[in-house]
């Protein structure tokens, strides 16, 4: 099914929707874009703040549950937004509709708290279209046999690349708190450029190595169903940064971006078990918690086998759970959290050798030590003490010139 070309997906952050204000804000744009021809699909994360605080008290009632009551909670912030901004567009004489997963058919898989979206009922959606009502989607949720599922953190740019995919659009626009995607976080960085294009592929690197724009499951959708993404500014009115398919790209610098992850953590198991299998046995089991394991290493000295693997620290609780339960008392787990992932990522590493050397020489010039090191064809990481993140991040953009003009 091909969408009419004026039919357009608009994911809106929760910065975006982060105050009655900006709300309001948010309202009168979507009322400018239906006076010049198009209907919009809007898609709303939570007020901003809001998911954090909702992830705060069911840590505090449990922090390891991750079960139907603790998605049930989260996806209240999204029904919060979408039905105040459903408001604002009826208070200036715009149809709206605020519609909860459930309503449009957003089927997933049981894995609560970082489920994955199966199907799109894609008719339900079009129908409130063609009737002449803004369709005003809660991002970040979907439904499995009558249960509410959320998607993880940064779900609802999932949802939204998802619904243009249903509805056969070939683009999708998300609006934050940033003009564009930067070089770096200019949090964190001096001198940050905007980048024009990214390819798939350089956007999904750096989404998984910690850049927070963009959610990686939906550029890996986006990718997968030919959805352009244009990430631009909710509170300006100019192109942003387009993420498109190989070859698409204006720009291929050897190097395009530095991304951190500020949220890293190593396990370590010391003596590794002897028997047949252990590997699979441990993977398989994080695996089925749905816990992300990125780099791992595998060492042997006079005393044994050693292992180590990087994880997101909010899996720290469920990982240790699953070593201790698998091997027991007999090998010593270590858990060293405050640590960070620094990378640089970009498809010109393909053709362009020394990019290794020239990372680890400003680490090494920077007295920064490393824990543990992953590569691929474009991209290059270190784990490392968070304490040395913002140098080093800021001495690997020197290196590749990414603060030039």
């Amino acid at each position: 099914m091909k969408a009419q070309s004026q039919i357009v997906v608009k994911k809106f952050g929760g910065t975006s929707v982060g105050s009655i204000e900006r709300i309001e804000a948010v309202a009168e744009r979507i009322h400018e874009d239906l006076l010049s021809g198009q209907k919009p699909i809007v898609v709303a994360s939570a007020m901003s703040g809001e998911t954090n605080r909702l992830v705060g008290l069911a840590h505090e009632m449990n922090p390891r549950y991750r079960g139907p009551a603790y998605d049930m909670l989260l996806a209240s912030g999204e029904q919060v937004s979408i039905a105040l901004l459903a408001m604002a567009l009826e208070k200036r004489g715009v149809a709206a509709k605020p519609l909860l997963a459930h309503q449009l058919g957003i089927k997933t898989d049981a894995i609560f708290s970082k489920a994955r979206i199966q199907s799109i009922n894609a008719d339900r959606l079009l129908d409130v279209v063609g009737a002449g009502v803004v369709p005003i989607v809660a991002g970040f949720q979907g439904e499995v046999n009558g249960q509410i599922t959320t998607l993880g953190r940064g779900g609802s740019d999932t949802t939204a690349v998802a619904l243009a995919a249903a509805i056969g659009s070939d683009a999708c626009e998300i609006f934050t708190d940033v003009p564009a995607i930067c070089t770096a976080d200019p949090r964190l960085v001096k001198n940050v450029k905007e980048i024009k294009t990214l390819e798939f592929e350089e956007m999904m690197e750096m989404a998984s190595l910690g850049s927070k724009v963009l959610h990686f499951r939906c550029v890996e959708l986006a990718a997968k169903f030919g959805v352009k993404i244009h990430l631009r500014s909710t509170f300006e009115k100019r192109e942003g940064t387009w993420v498109v398919p190989e070859g698409e790209g204006m720009e291929n610098p050897v190097v395009s971006a530095v991304t951190h992850d500020a949220s890293t953590a190593v396990i370590k198991i010391f003596p590794v078990p002897h028997e047949q299998g252990y590997l699979s046995k441990l993977f398989i089991a994080l695996a089925e918690k749905n816990i992300v394991v990125d780099i791992i290493t595998q060492s042997q000295n006079e005393e044994g086998q050693r292992l180590a693997f990087s994880i997101s620290e909010e899996d720290v609780p469920n990982a240790e759970d699953i070593v201790r339960t698998l091997f027991g008392e007999d090998i010593k787990v270590s858990v060293i959290k405050d640590m960070a992932k620094i990378s640089t990522v970009g498809v010109g590493m393909k053709n362009h050798p020394g990019v290794a050397a020239r990372f680890f020489k400003v680490l090494s010039d920077l007295d920064v030590p490393i824990h543990l090191v992953t590569t691929s064809e474009i991209k290059i990481s270190a784990v490392i003490d968070r304490k040395n993140l913002e140098k080093s991040a800021n001495g690997l953009h020197m290196e590749f010139t990414l603060d030039l003009g």
